[in-house]
């Protein structure tokens, strides 16, 4: 009797490029259990609509490609190249496959949860516009702080969501002050890179 069953998943609006086109991810599920953290992503190359034989595999509780491309494969394209658009995709692949189970995160519960570990600093509700403007302030200007937990709070919400947000941060009352060390307050803007390529920026 077979345990599993493999759910397809359609990646097709899944940035690519001229060298390689994402078509679909295959999610074994154990019945009963539901999905498995290990899936392979299935893709063509060089504008063929052929799916290649290997699939590339990947971790869905890490979030990340566990492996790439043969070198014979890359053609005209650089390791680089490569690595950096698997990077991107993976972010648009995990975001889908989230949706499709029904695992979308709860981006404003985990920064809550994050801003926790900060108690000198609370989220803006006023301001900001989840879940792509996330804006947060010093409670105690008084409070000794550091530049470096805004960018702690980012990256620990981009691995707990996926998602990835740019830092802008101010709010010095002194013009000669150090904005490092007396800003009161931060932001956090949801960066989509496919907007940023369709604008040519």
């Amino acid at each position: 009797m077979n345990m599993f069953e493999i759910r397809n998943i359609d990646l097709k609006k899944v940035s690519s490029s001229d060298f390689i086109k994402f078509l679909r991810i295959e999610i074994p599920e154990r019945k009963g259990y539901g999905p498995l953290r290990f899936a392979r992503v299935r893709y063509a190359l060089n504008g063929d609509q052929k799916e290649q034989e290997n699939g590339l595999p990947m971790d869905l509780g890490k979030e990340i490609f566990t492996a790439t491309l043969e070198d014979e494969e890359l053609g005209e394209i650089s390791r680089k190249e490569l690595e950096e658009t698997l990077q991107r995709a993976a972010v648009e692949i995990i975001k889908i496959v989230r949706k499709e189970l029904g695992k979308e995160p709860d981006i404003l519960g985990i920064l809550k949860g994050i801003l926790k570990d900060y108690p000198y600093l609370a989220y803006d509700e006023l301001y900001s516009k989840p879940p792509d403007v996330l804006k947060c302030h010093v409670t105690d200007s008084s409070n000794p702080r550091q530049v470096e937990d805004i960018f702690q709070i980012a990256n620990r919400l981009r691995l707990a969501t996926g998602e990835n947000y740019i830092v802008a941060y101010g709010g010095s009352s002194n013009d000669g002050a150090n904005v490092d060390e007396a800003w009161t307050r931060f932001s956090l803007r949801r960066f989509d890179f496919r907007e940023t390529k369709s604008n040519g920026a």
